[in-house]
């Protein structure tokens, strides 16, 4: 870590599988997209089934300063479900979730830690996702329809009303605190497909207040 600091947030990673294409790769990958962040982060919990292969290589795996969990998910692989885990198992204020496939910003808790304390009223903070295809080359931008001209009555916030109209909104890298995790019961697991639409209406249906990080 470059920095002692810490934001109080629990970082939590599901896996399903070890043998798939790519899976050393992109966890490198996406580790160390948290070693590298500017501001520290309480703890990374990995969500994981239990195959030996899979296990062997995350505990031998060089997480260098990271405070790391593993805990065993034995029941059928289910992304929601394995986040939803580890939220109730987290120990901090804030939580934040992504896939294998990802990879943190170096300054996206640092910049949390910031507008945290600039919009105290404020439970969930998105980024402004950059999408690429297949071979790493640029495909666009989520989240960032919040900064639309009229888009929403506050810029920078999404609303239930909005979401009726643009539906095209990523939780992953999301930060959010768990007590409203807690309070709305988490991601839905029964949802394959619109798991994560389904969670912002709810979220924004009670009012809670999301904000794109620009």
């Amino acid at each position: 870590m470059e920095s002692t600091n810490k934001f109080d947030v629990s970082v939590i990673l599901p896996i399903k599988s070890g043998k798939s294409n790519g899976f050393t790769e992109y966890f490198e990958k996406c580790i160390e997209s948290l070693k590298i962040q500017k501001m520290g982060f309480s703890e990374l919990i990995i969500v994981h089934t239990p195959e030996t292969y899979l296990v062997d290589y995350i505990k031998g795996f060089d997480f260098g300063d990271l405070n790391v969990r593993m805990i065993s998910w034995d029941k059928e692989p289910n992304y929601s479900a394995q986040i939803n885990h580890g939220a109730r198992e987290a120990k901090s204020e804030w939580i934040s979730f992504f896939e294998i496939d990802d990879e943190y910003s170096s300054i996206w808790f640092k910049n949390v830690d910031m507008y945290s304390k600039a919009y105290p009223d404020t439970q969930v903070f998105l980024p402004i996702v950059v999408d690429t295809d297949a071979q790493g080359k640029f495909a666009g931008f989520t989240n960032e329809a919040t900064f639309a001209s009229n888009f929403s009555q506050e810029m920078g916030f999404l609303t239930n009303e909005t979401l009726h109209d643009f539906q095209n909104f990523q939780t992953s890298g999301m930060v959010i605190k768990k007590s409203t995790i807690t309070e709305f019961g988490g991601l839905k697991s029964n949802f394959k497909l619109t798991f994560v639409y389904e969670f912002l209406l709810r979220l924004t249906f009670n009012s809670v207040r999301i904000m794109t990080i620009p």
